[in-house]
């Protein structure tokens, strides 16, 4: 009996032996396979096996084994990293750089060497992209399901173009996601950007020391440095050198300018624009004289700067330090079309930099600002603006994109961008083609055909397409009525072909919210058409369509759903969204018995022609504050550095009970939109004896000063008046604003713009 039992043990033993190495994965048609790593594998190496073990057993429920090179015994091996195997083959790992990698076969073996940082997992990566994995999505890998497979018929070594790669998208703040797409990390800066105020802080130095900071209108400002100031470079290095000691590893630290335009003006300063810039005082002259000695100071960090909006142009007669980083943005740049066509200036930019500067980052844009949510038809220009990045030698790129939640197509455009900042080259049709059939399934040729669709009528209009734009001005281009109703047939086919399937259906829901939401956006800048908000009845009222109604609640739910955040940029949650347009419902149902629906609205003062006229506050059409940004197509009267005044004839005398006015407000220090002091109202029955004005006071005083939150808080302010019943034919408004930005504002001095939508009396 003994003997029987370590009999079984013995067999026990001798099975688990032998499944250790046979297993019903087949490679190259042999089951034996192990994957090795070497004796003293680091983080990246052991992580790598590990991710190769894992997608294995996922894809053929077979569990690889990984073994310590010392250990290994087999004749069929999957090395990975730098085994000593890999070194008596002669492998150069110095040759793949940080990110590079390369596939070497070796009789039935497969080498994945890889550079000194990530380089080894990109290989196990793009094997297994090699075998059909995807990971479309940061939550949807497609893992094909087999039990024999082949490795690359080639050996193969790929290094990127491209060496900082990043891009800005919810999927791509996936730490797996990420390394799979083979994405930079910020680890190695130890400040990004916009930074001159946290090394020189106005809390801390404006008070004492004014002469810190910009000279604007002969007055010191916190908006942007005083750069020709001695005591401001000698205080910023100071300060940075501190940070550095706190974080030694980071290699970039950025010094660059205030996210504003309000640069010095002081006599020093202008001077060193001119010497550095020549007649058309370039401004990033005096930008990279400063820069310059902050990075005499760090000779073994990188410092890095802005090229951006006033200091976009290369100077002239500087250049930076050999350790001075270049961060060159296209922000002005249209998107229809690749930069280089739509931009030639900053294409010349690019080029002289280029001349004088060695290390260059791309700061490119995929995004709608003001309409994160909306039809952005730019997929067809990202290929070859990377080509024309990398052909003028930028081996660094950022792609800010929407960092939120949601965004026209934004798992593919996340996609895309990945595979081309790792690939240039790439067919980027078959990148998307790819995708689109993965990720939507049956759905793909109808979503296809909407982005050719939508992208044909974007090249045959002649339309700009700007990263502060909105659908509202594509509504007779390529968002016309008539494209609309194709668009959406599109969407109707690819809902019926995975009806079925309720996550492909989801999936699809999703790509349609932009075209909902440019349907809502547009339906509230006309009246009386057939996507109209705003119809009047057989009795000439106007009501709110159904229609719309309900599209702004699916558009909501669905957004919500989705878990979108946001549907501009720092603003306007899809509640708040919700809010806004349940506001205007209201009042265009409250606003049924009002008395001055209509009537004669006599202007004293000029609004401003940028938007609409004063004589559409009695039409009975309510604006949209979650527009905030942009009112030029909605229902808002502005008056910009002025005050309203006009008269409001009722064309008969009446009783009076009340008198109300909407201002909107956006505690936003960038834009120059404020609440008015005070709104007074003074009645008359004859137009020329008015009696003593009813004063509404702003419950909130423009004077202190508004810290910027997150995310903005835009609202609407009533001044309604009581008028105790009094009778009146003409009332007089005057709102009083307070012309020009206030001290605190980065604006400050600039024009104020305030905003009302209606006039309502009863």
């Amino acid at each position: 009996m003994i003997k029987d039992k370590f009999g079984i043990i013995i067999l026990v033993l001798l099975f688990s032996l032998c499944s250790c190495t046979k297993n019903s994965l087949h490679i190259e048609g042999k089951n034996d396979y192990q994957i090795v790593v070497p004796a003293n594998a680091n983080t990246i190496e052991k992580k790598s096996a590990q991710q190769l073990q894992h997608y294995f057993f996922e894809m053929s429920a077979t569990n690889l084994p990984v073994v310590v090179e010392d250990d290994y015994r087999g004749v069929n091996g999957i090395f990975i990293g730098k085994t000593n195997y890999a070194k008596a083959l002669g492998i150069n790992f110095s040759l793949l750089e940080e990110n590079g990698y390369l596939y070497k076969r070796e009789g039935s073996n497969l080498l994945i060497a890889g550079g000194s940082e990530k380089g080894v997992l990109y290989g196990v990566y793009d094997l297994l992209e090699f075998l059909g994995f995807r990971k479309y999505t940061s939550d949807y890998t497609y893992i094909p399901k087999k039990n024999s497979i082949t490795f690359p018929p080639k050996d193969t070594t790929v290094i990127p173009k491209i060496k900082y790669r990043t891009t800005l998208y919810r999927d791509t703040e996936d730490p797996e996601y990420m390394d799979w797409h083979k994405l930079s990390t910020n680890e190695s800066w130890g400040a990004f950007v916009h930074t001159i105020f946290s090394l020189v802080p106005p809390d801390k130095y404006f008070a004492s020391h004014p002469e810190y900071y910009a000279l604007r209108n002969g007055k010191r400002l916190p908006t942007q440095l005083c750069l020709s100031n001695p005591e401001v470079v000698d205080t910023l290095i100071a300060n940075l050198g501190k940070k550095i000691k706190e974080n030694p590893e980071a290699k970039y630290w950025s010094v660059s300018q205030a996210d504003n335009d309000k640069y010095c003006l002081c006599d020093n300063c202008v001077q060193l624009d001119k010497k550095y810039g020549g007649d058309k005082s370039i401004h990033s002259g005096s930008m990279i004289y400063f820069v310059n000695q902050v990075a005499k100071a760090f000779p073994d960090k990188i410092i890095s700067t802005l090229a951006y909006w006033y200091t976009r142009e290369a100077p002239l007669n500087i250049k930076p330090e050999p350790n001075v980083n270049i961060m060159l943005c296209n922000i002005e740049s249209a998107r229809h079309k690749p930069v280089f066509e739509t931009d030639p200036a900053f294409a010349s930019d690019l080029k002289n930099w280029g001349q004088i500067a060695n290390d260059i980052l791309i700061w490119d844009y995929d995004v709608q600002f003001a309409n994160l949510v909306s039809p952005f038809p730019n997929l067809h220009t990202i290929k070859p603006n990377l080509k024309f990045f990398t052909d003028n030698n930028v081996n660094a790129f950022f792609m800010q994109a929407n960092g939120q939640t949601g965004g026209e197509m934004s798992e593919l455009r996340a996609y895309l961008i990945c595979k081309l900042l790792w690939n240039p080259d790439a067919d980027d049709q078959a990148i998307m083609s790819d995708f689109l059939n993965g990720y939507y399934g049956k759905a793909a040729p109808y979503i296809q055909q909407y982005i050719d669709t939508i992208q044909y009528a974007l090249q045959k209009s002649g339309q700009q397409l700007e990263i502060f734009g909105s659908p509202e001005e594509a509504k007779d281009t390529y968002l016309s009525e008539n494209r609309m109703n194709l668009y959406n047939q599109l969407f109707d086919k690819a809902e019926n072909a995975v009806a079925e399937d309720a996550e492909l259906l989801r999936r699809v829901q999703i790509a349609r919210l932009p075209i909902m939401y440019a349907r809502i956006q547009i339906s509230k800048s006309e009246t009386d058409t057939p996507r109209s908000l705003f119809q009047h009845d057989n009795n000439g009222k106007v009501v709110a369509t159904t229609e719309i109604k309900t599209i702004v609640n699916q558009f909501v739910e669905r957004t919500k759903k989705q878990g979108v955040n946001l549907l501009r940029e720092r603003s306007i949650s899809p509640d708040e969204y919700l809010k806004s347009y349940n506001r205007i419902f209201r009042k265009i149902d409250e606003n049924n018995s009002a008395l001055s629906v209509n009537k004669k609205v006599i202007p004293v003062t000029q609004a401003s022609s940028k938007y609409r006229n004063p004589e559409c506050l009695t039409d009975g059409i309510f604006g949209s504050y979650e527009s905030w940004r942009d009112v030029r197509f909605d229902n808002w009267i502005g008056y910009e550095g002025g005050h309203m005044d006009f008269i409001l004839d009722l064309g008969t005398i009446m009783p009076l009970k009340s008198v109300n006015m909407d201002f909107y407000d956006a505690k936003d220090t960038w834009y120059q939109i404020f609440l008015p002091e005070y709104v007074t109202y003074a009645v008359s029955a004859d137009g020329i004896n008015y009696q003593e004005d009813v004063k509404i006071l702003n419950p909130v005083d423009p004077n202190i000063p508004v810290r910027d939150s997150f995310p903005r808080e835009v609202y609407v302010q009533s001044f309604q008046a009581n008028m105790k019943d009094c009778k009146a034919r003409y009332i007089k408004v005057h709102a009083h604003s307070i012309l020009n930005c206030p001290t605190w504002h980065v604006r400050s001095g600039d024009p104020v713009t305030i905003f009302s939508d209606e006039i309502v009396v009863k």
